[in-house]
């Protein structure tokens, strides 16, 4: 039994987590068409540059205060047919993917790795942070995924990032230790648009505990290779605990003596401390960031791990 498409099962863990109101503004947005939303690529332009070439062929545009993003309100035509878009002016991304990303916030003298890296628009936010220097090492596992992170980053400019064909469980034996690590966790993408997410099926309620090992072991791994004082970025698309808090918590307690949450740099979505849960979360967990599916956002969870 599900509601338009999404399985009762997961309606009613929902209710149990975030309250009956939640639910269903979650159920609501779930089903609502995506908007197209472009970031630019400040390696190459800047919002008013990239507005004033995109109007000039009939493009239009709502403006969005988080991240310099834009709404197109109209498209003449298929806007990645555009000169601006084949030459990396803009990417197109939900507002949340923008979060982990900008929160990890590296210097353009960092070593950094992005452990599921592809199809590689994160990556090149990390970039244009970095301005092109430092050292981003774009690991991704799946062969098949290569080609599409390799072409993303030529065509966003991206010059100062070395693609690696890895599982990122495997990241301990390049031994290199690294200065921040952005982890985009494999999930059960609970939190996409429904017209994005075409997993949502009953099956994916026994994923969640598959794929909770599975962040468990990358978390960890990870861990090793960060360098005292150095940070890590956590987030999934889901909006189950499991997959979120409740990694959080373990991990803290697994390594109470050695990591400190930070607080992310974003004043949006709710406290990850409000989800409730089966016994109280750490109190740290007020940090952490769990954003609801709205117009632009998919569900998200967030969190920033420094090394004591």
């Amino acid at each position: 039994m599900s509601q338009n498409n999404i399985p009762m099962e997961f309606i009613e863990r929902w209710k149990s987590f975030y309250g009956k109101s939640q639910t269903e503004s979650i159920i609501h947005n779930l089903r609502q068409n995506e908007p197209r939303i472009i970031v630019p690529n400040l390696l190459k332009t800047n919002i008013p540059n990239l507005v004033l070439q995109l109007e000039s062929n009939g493009f239009k545009f709502k403006k969005i205060n988080e991240f310099n993003g834009l709404i197109v309100t109209f498209e003449p035509f298929n806007i990645v047919s555009t000169p601006e878009y084949l030459s990396g002016m803009f990417s197109i991304q939900a507002l949340s993917s923008l979060i982990p990303p900008l929160s990890l916030q590296p210097s353009s003298n960092s070593i950094v790795a992005d452990l599921t890296a592809s199809p590689g628009i994160k990556t090149s936010l990390l970039a244009q942070q970095m301005n092109n220097r430092g050292t981003i090492i774009a690991i991704e596992k799946s062969s098949k995924r290569i080609p599409a992170l390799k072409a993303n980053l030529i065509r966003m400019g991206v010059l100062n990032t070395i693609i690696l064909n890895l599982d990122s469980v495997l990241f301990p034996k390049l031994d290199i230790q690294v200065d921040h690590i952005l982890l985009d966790a494999p999930c059960s993408g609970t939190g996409l648009k429904l017209t994005k997410n075409k997993r949502l099926r009953p099956r994916i309620l026994n994923d969640i505990f598959r794929l909770a090992k599975q962040q468990e072991a990358l978390i960890e791994k990870a861990w090793e290779q960060l360098k005292p004082n150095g940070t890590l970025v956590y987030s999934t698309c889901s909006l189950e605990p499991e997959e979120g808090e409740v990694q959080i918590e373990n991990f803290l307690e697994l390594h109470k003596n050695e990591v400190v949450l930070l607080s992310i740099p974003f004043d949006i979505g709710s406290s990850g401390s409000n989800t409730n849960w089966k016994t109280p979360l750490n109190t740290q967990l007020v940090k952490t960031k769990r954003i609801f599916p709205k117009l632009g956002y998919d569900g998200f969870f967030t969190a920033i791990l420094k090394k004591r």
